[in-house]
């Protein structure tokens, strides 16, 4: 009897204190997803993203060893506030690529995002992005509580000498 060995894949579901649109923008602002992108402890250069279908994006993980990853992929489908894909690889020697799929669903002002990822060769590769994307995650939600606290300060300044 032979059995197919099908590649392990990640599925990571997390509800956000922010609208889909909010958490859409934050993945494909270039300055936004640079300011969160990578695990807790790694500083991300973001030199291209193309948020179109077809366009490319590439980051450079700065570790804290000072080891530098280069990745790079393919934004595969968008669909406004709603969902996306891409390619997600090595820019450098093993270019085997997976393919992440977000999709954000709304719950009235909070968000339930799902992140897909295919086609991690192992067991070990899955949960050693389990834990990079979660990490991921924790910094988003930190990005998205900024943003909104310096919305709430920027709503309740007032011009000088209005009381």
């Amino acid at each position: 009897m032979t059995t197919k060995d099908e590649s392990p894949v990640l599925e990571i579901t997390r509800i956000f204190e922010a609208t889909p649109a909010e958490i859409f923008n934050a993945w494909l602002d270039r300055e936004e997803w640079a300011s969160w992108i990578g695990p807790e402890g790694v500083h991300c250069d973001v030199p291209l993203l193309e948020p179109r279908v077809g366009g490319g994006y590439r980051l450079i993980m700065h570790l804290p060893d000072g080891n530098i990853i280069r990745i790079a992929g393919i934004f595969k489908a968008i669909e406004s506030n709603k969902s996306f894909a891409f390619t997600w690889g090595s820019a450098e020697g093993d270019r085997r690529e997976t393919l992440v799929t977000v999709e954000l669903r709304d719950l009235h002002g909070r968000t339930e995002l799902k992140l897909r990822q295919e086609g991690l060769p192992t067991a070990a590769d899955r949960d050693g992005h389990d834990k990079g994307w979660n990490s991921t995650m924790n910094k988003l939600v930190a990005h998205l509580a900024a943003r909104g606290q310096q919305r709430s300060s920027d709503s309740s300044r007032r011009p000088h000498g209005v009381a």
